[in-house]
């Protein structure tokens, strides 16, 4: 492996689950939100079933008290859930908010007149018609770094040729 691979990941290689906070905390926000309502209107209405239903004749705090009993592991598993869900919604919102912010990046450096980098995204991203749009874009208009001006057919390496 070459050094300049070792220290320039590929897009494949990015860890990072998190690259625009703002859209992708806000979708978190909504998605926990919905899921703490179904929470709560889920134990209310085993409240209410069992309350109406098979212990009519009770307290409300007796069915309170045998609905958490009864229902515990339903609670228990609903929020042990929640980080899953929210690691899997920043996962998904990376494949869109990743894209857009290379995408930000390369108008950004457009904008000020320095050269823009082609713009590859990874294979489970969203948007890759944009990223063609775009490199189609920088490459009629002379905006494509020289590095990146004409792509070559191979994109081996000479070290993976040594298989």
């Amino acid at each position: 492996m070459s050094i300049a691979a070792s220290t320039h990941p590929t897009r494949k290689d990015r860890s990072t689950t998190v690259v625009d906070r703002t859209v992708q905390y806000g979708v978190v926000k909504k998605i926990a939100f919905h899921w703490i309502v179904l929470f709560v209107c889920n134990s209310v209405a085993l409240l209410l079933w069992l309350r109406l239903f098979e212990q009519p004749d009770l307290s409300w705090q007796h069915s309170f008290e045998d609905c958490v009993r009864r229902f515990l592991p339903f609670f228990l598993i609903s929020i042990a859930l929640i980080p899953a869900f929210v690691l899997d919604t920043l996962k998904l919102t990376n494949r869109f908010a990743g894209p857009i912010m290379r995408l930000r990046t390369e108008i950004l450096n457009a904008a000020e007149g320095r050269p823009v980098k082609r713009l590859s995204f990874r294979t489970n991203d969203f948007w890759k018609d944009v990223a063609d749009s775009f490199n189609s874009m920088a490459q009629r208009t002379g905006l494509l770094s020289d590095a990146d001006a004409e792509p070559t057919g191979d994109e081996t390496s000479p070290s993976s040729t040594n298989a």
